[in-house]
C-alpha cells in the first residue's frame, strides 16, 4: 500500500510534474486533432476521387484510341461476370476553352474534353450527383438543348423581355431578328463545364461570379485524327455544371457529347460508321476485389491486343496523391510525437532529481523491510501515473476539440476577421474529421509507453542503493 500512497503524494505535492503532464496532454491532443482532421481530409478525397473515377478503367495506349469498344466490354464482361454492374465508352483529350463574354476579354482555358454517354457515365460514379444549374439546383444527366436552356441565352433574354409588349410591326420585326440570332447564339450540343472552369473566385466573402451563363455559347479546340497533326474546333452551349469538390477536376473537365466530339476529332469510321473511345469506366459490384477483377481484365486484354491496353484501379490511377496525403500524415506524426518525446525527457530529469533528492528516504525504506522491487515499483507506478492523467486528459481533449472543431474555427474567424477555413478552396461546408478508435488507442499507449520508459532508468537506480550507504548520503 505505501508504493501507492507515495506515487499519489508526489503527484500532489510534486508541482514540478505538472510540466511533464502538460506536455504529454498537448502531445496527445495534438496529435488526435491532426490525425482525425487528416483522416477526415483523406476520406473526403478518397470519395470524391472515387466518385469521378469508376472502380476500373480500360484505357488505350494510342491517342486515338480503339473502334473495337463493344467487343471490350463484351470480353469485360465475360470475364468479370457478376462483379461487373455497369460499363461507359469514354473519349478524353487535351484541348482548349474558349469563353466569350460580349464585349469583354475572352477566357482562354486548357481543359480536359471528355465525350461521355451521361446516363451511362451516371451509372459507374457518382457523376450525376455533382451537376447542378446556375442557381444551385440538381439537373438530371443529359446534353440536351432544351427551349429553357435556349430562352437563357442573350438573345433568348431579349425575346423573353418582348413577350409582354403591345403588338407592333417593328417589334415583331425586332423578335424574328432576336428569334435568327438565338438560333446562331445556340449550338445544338451541350456541354457541361466544371464549376471552377465556369466561375471567378473573387473571395473575402464574396459570392463566386459566373463569366460562361446557361445557354452560353463556348467553343473548343483539340487534335482530330490525321496523318498530319491537326487541330479541330466545335461550339457547344452550357446547359450545366460538374462540382466534384476536387479543384484538379473542376478547373479542367468539360463534358461533352461523345458522338459529337468523335465526330468533330475525325474518328468516325468511314466503313461501318462506328466511333473511337480511349477508355472504359467499369463498375463494380460492392465487396468486389478490384485489383483482383482489374488483373483479370488485363489478362483478357492482353489476349485481344498485346501491349494496347492498360487496365488500372482508381486507387492506382490516383496512387500518387494518395501516397502523398499518407506520407505527409506520417510525417506528422513524426514530428507532433517529439512533443510526448520531450516530455519524456522531463518525466527523466524530475525522477533522477527525486532519487538525489530522496535518497535517506530511500535508505530509510529498505532499512524498514521495503523490497528493491517494491522501491522500482514507487517510481515506475509514479511514471505511470504521470502519463495516465497526461494523455486520459489529452485524449478527452482533443476528442472534445474535434468535436466542437468547425464552432471554433467560426469563433476564431470571428475574432481574427478572416476565415480560418476558406470552404472555397475545398467546397467543404466544414471542416471534414474522422476518429479512428485504433489511432486514439496507439497514441494514448505510446504516452503511457515513454512515459514509464523514462522513469526506468531512475527507478532501477534507486532500488539498487544499498540501504547503509545511502543512509549516509549528504
Amino acid at each position: 500500500m505505501y508504493k501507492y500512497l507515495l506515487c499519489w503524494r508526489y503527484l500532489r505535492t510534486r508541482y514540478i510534474a505538472l510540466a511533464s503532464i502538460v506536455s504529454v496532454t498537448l502531445g496527445v491532443a495534438t496529435m488526435i486533432v491532426v490525425n482525425s482532421v487528416m483522416a477526415g481530409f483523406a476520406e473526403k478525397m478518397r470519395d470524391r476521387l472515387h466518385g469521378v473515377l469508376a472502380d476500373v478503367i480500360v484505357e488505350s495506349r494510342s491517342f486515338e484510341g480503339f473502334w473495337n469498344y463493344e467487343e471490350v466490354m463484351a470480353r469485360v464482361k465475360e470475364v468479370g461476370g457478376d462483379d461487373i454492374v455497369a460499363m461507359a465508352p469514354t473519349m478524353e483529350t487535351p484541348g482548349m476553352l474558349r469563353i466569350s463574354r460580349g464585349g469583354r476579354p475572352a477566357e482562354t482555358r486548357l481543359v480536359q474534353i471528355i465525350g461521355v454517354h451521361p446516363e451511362d457515365r451516371a451509372k459507374v460514379g457518382d457523376f450525376a450527383e455533382h451537376l447542378f444549374d446556375q442557381e444551385g439546383n440538381p439537373i438530371p444527366p443529359s446534353f440536351e438543348v432544351s427551349e429553357e436552356v435556349k430562352a437563357r441565352s442573350p438573345a433568348g433574354r431579349e425575346l423573353k423581355a418582348l413577350e409582354d409588349e403591345p403588338p407592333d410591326p417593328f417589334l415583331e420585326s425586332t423578335r424574328e431578328w432576336l428569334e435568327k440570332k438565338r438560333e446562331e447564339q445556340v449550338p445544338i450540343h451541350g456541354a457541361i463545364l466544371g464549376y471552377a472552369l465556369s466561375t471567378v473566385h473573387l473571395g473575402h466573402g464574396r459570392e463566386d461570379v459566373y463569366i460562361a451563363d446557361i445557354g452560353q455559347k463556348i467553343a473548343l479546340a483539340f487534335p482530330m485524327q490525321a496523318k498530319i497533326p491537326q487541330t479541330g474546333a466545335d461550339d457547344y452551349t452550357v446547359v450545366g455544371y460538374f462540382k466534384s469538390g476536387m479543384s484538379e477536376y473542376d478547373s479542367t473537365h468539360v463534358y461533352v457529347p461523345l458522338e459529337q466530339l468523335q465526330r468533330a476529332r475525325n474518328l468516325i469510321r468511314p466503313s461501318d460508321g462506328k466511333g473511337s473511345v480511349n477508355q472504359v469506366q467499369i463498375k463494380l459490384r460492392e465487396g468486389a476485389d478490384l485489383d483482383a477483377v482489374a488483373d483479370k481484365i488485363q489478362l483478357a486484354m492482353e489476349q485481344l491486343s498485346p501491349m494496347f491496353f492498360m487496365v488500372s484501379t482508381w486507387e492506382q490511377k490516383q496512387g500518387p496523391l494518395l501516397a502523398a496525403v499518407a506520407i505527409e500524415q506520417s510525417i506528422l506524426n513524426i514530428l507532433l510525437f517529439f512533443i510526448i518525446a520531450v516530455a519524456g525527457f522531463g518525466i527523466l530529469a524530475i525522477f533522477s532529481m527525486i532519487v538525489v533528492e530522496k535518497t535517506r528516504d530511500i535508505g530509510i525504506m529498505k532499512a524498514l523491510g521495503a523490497s528493491t522491487a517494491g522501491v522500482r515499483n514507487i517510481f515506475l507506478g509514479y511514471g505511470l501515473l504521470l502519463g495516465a492523467v497526461g494523455s486520459g486528459v489529452g485524449m478527452v481533449g482533443g476528442l472534445l476539440f474535434v468535436r466542437y472543431i468547425n464552432e471554433i474555427e467560426k469563433g476564431l474567424s470571428v475574432v481574427l476577421k478572416r476565415k480560418v477555413f476558406d470552404d472555397s478552396i475545398y467546397y467543404f461546408d466544414r471542416i471534414p474529421t474522422l476518429v479512428e478508435t485504433h489511432t486514439v488507442i496507439a497514441i494514448v499507449a505510446g504516452a503511457l509507453l515513454i512515459a514509464v520508459g523514462a522513469s526506468v532508468w531512475p527507478a532501477r537506480r534507486a532500488a539498487r542503493m544499498h540501504p547503509v550507504q545511502a543512509l549516509r548520503f549528504e
